[in-house]
């Protein structure tokens, strides 16, 4: 299993932490979730059903963190999520490697942002974060996939070093995406 990242972020000034889901966040679970109720095609980065009790959210990402429980297709990742204050602000996904249909649609990294937190460089702070674990992953470089419109994952894609490797439409997603890699092999 991938050990939880619990220390503060120390290269982004933004206040918070990432946090592995335990049984006790289940309000704040629910407060998070609820902000992409009307929206869930923006919740990237989650992947258990609405209606999961949290008991059953907690087991299934430690399970697939361990490469245990995976649906056809998938592979092991880890999930962390943004806490300030007892408040699940974000959320980020880690697959620790890539299959061809990963390459295509899904990248190693997904992530979202409840509405009521964007532009506070919780993004950024994540995406920080989680680059520094993908090398203990052994992944020397990463992949993360955005829409074309979506201007604020865009600016902390190439904030994070990533290199646009091509943009068109997508048949899965049926919109146009960019995908961006970012190098992490040591210099």
């Amino acid at each position: 299993m991938v050990a939880a990242i619990t220390q503060q972020s120390e290269s982004f000034a933004t206040p918070g932490r990432f946090v592995s889901l335990e049984v006790h966040h289940a309000r704040a679970l629910e407060a998070f979730l609820s902000e992409f109720d009307s929206v869930p095609e923006e919740l990237h980065g989650y992947f258990c059903h609405r209606d999961d009790s949290i008991e059953q959210v907690v087991t299934s990402l430690q399970a697939w963190s361990c490469g245990e429980q995976l649906a056809e297709g998938w592979v092991p990742n880890s999930t962390w999520f943004w806490e300030v204050d007892e408040t699940l602000q974000a959320v980020i996904n880690l697959r620790h490697w890539l299959t061809p249909s990963l390459e295509q649609d899904g990248g190693h990294i997904g992530y979202a942002v409840a509405s009521s937190h964007r532009r506070q460089g919780v993004a950024s702070a994540m995406l920080g974060t989680v680059l520094g674990h993908c090398q203990g992953l052994g992944i020397q470089r990463t992949l993360l996939i955005c829409g074309s419109d979506n201007r604020a994952s865009i600016r902390t894609i190439e904030r994070h070093g990533g290199m646009l490797d091509r943009e068109e439409w997508s048949q899965s997603s049926q919109r146009m995406q960019r995908w961006y890699w970012i190098d992490l092999s040591p210099t």
